[in-house]
């Protein structure tokens, strides 16, 4: 299974209980698909680059999450229909970004041996 990160842009009218609920769907979404959600990070609402359908505020929630290569497509076919979206991007992970995730994260990480995680942590150690 590969890891990927998605960062979803949802729209800012939501109320709280709105909000939750597409979380976990998308949550439920991948899981279903067959595959395993590491983490969800909401970052709030924030200012928008540029306008996107007359809204100028987002709330941006970043996903991580491990699945096979399918499941990826399944999901942005998804988000084109999913109204409270209002962007997404979904980026495959490579294996200096795999190294680079905190400590508690690579341990769910599977195809990683043991060895090249501690020498990931250490070399960040070294470099800090």
């Amino acid at each position: 299974m590969n890891i990927y990160e998605n960062v979803v842009i949802l729209n800012p009218s939501l109320n709280e209980e709105e909000m939750k609920s597409a979380v976990d769907k998308i949550t439920d979404l991948i899981k279903n698909s067959g595959g395993d959600v590491l983490k969800i990070d909401n970052w709030g609402k924030k200012k928008l680059a540029y306008e996107l359908n007359k809204q100028r505020m987002g709330v941006y929630v970043i996903f991580l999450f491990k699945s096979p290569a399918p499941v990826v497509k399944k999901i942005e076919d998804y988000f084109k229909v999913f109204d409270p979206v209002l962007k997404f991007m979904v980026v495959k992970l490579g294996k200096k970004q795999i190294a680079a995730l905190p400590e508690n994260l690579a341990k769910n990480v599977a195809g990683i041996p043991a060895a090249s995680q501690e020498t990931a942590s250490s070399e960040q150690k070294a470099g800090a």
